[in-house]
């Protein structure tokens, strides 16, 4: 069973964090927005990515029976949406509190060689946007360029993780719990390094 809810975390980690916001080359296509445009449509997109992949990981999972617990009825999807969603809203919420008192955004390093542009093999952009992606989840610059712990992002992932165990069913279990906290935090911080990886190899900058 854990091992489907660590592949399930993962996927829809990575599909939610590669909707947060635009990428610098999406940006520079369409000069004629405005900054504001551009940040109304990276929000717009961003909950309706949030929403699509709380539903999908919601029916996986009712199809699945994950968690046991919750019947295979519409009281039991409603129950599986309202965990993905509640998650998803809690771990928002604790990264924007925790952006705002740490505005550390810049990327820990660049990823030139991950690039179609920069002339190097498949599997070598691989490796490279592998590395990017790691680094640039576990690691941030600050105002002054020097390199910190991702706090905001991870912060957030561990919050969410042990706030949603409130109304998951493992709750009742001290050992279950605490496998189904550190199994959601593994997967969903997995993810949003698959997702910074994917990033970095489809950009098309020179």
């Amino acid at each position: 069973m854990m091992w489907r809810t660590l592949v399930l975390c993962g996927a829809t980690a990575m599909v939610v964090h590669a909707g947060t916001a635009p990428s610098a080359h999406a940006q520079s296509e369409d000069s004629t927005q405005t900054g504001t445009q551009i940040g109304s449509h990276a929000t717009r997109n961003h909950f309706l990515v949030i929403g699509a992949g709380a539903l999908g990981a919601a029916t996986f999972n009712q199809a699945t029976a994950m968690p046991a617990k919750w019947k295979r009825t519409w009281a039991g999807y409603g129950a599986r949406v309202g965990d993905q969603v509640g998650f998803a809203v809690v771990e928002e919420s604790l990264r924007a509190g925790l952006g705002a008192v740490m505005p550390w955004t810049a990327p820990a390093m660049e990823c030139r060689g991950a690039r179609a542009s920069s002339g190097r093999g498949v599997w070598s952009r691989i490796g490279a946007a592998t590395t990017c992606g790691i680094m640039n989840t576990l690691v941030v610059r600050n105002a002054d360029g020097a390199r910190r712990p991702n706090v905001p992002l991870l912060g957030a992932i561990v919050g969410a993780s042990a706030v949603s165990l409130a109304w998951r069913p493992e709750r009742a279990d001290a050992a279950k719990g605490r496998s189904f906290v550190q199994t959601r935090i593994s997967a969903v911080t997995g993810g949003a390094m698959g997702s910074a990886a994917y990033s970095a190899f489809k950009d098309r900058r020179p």
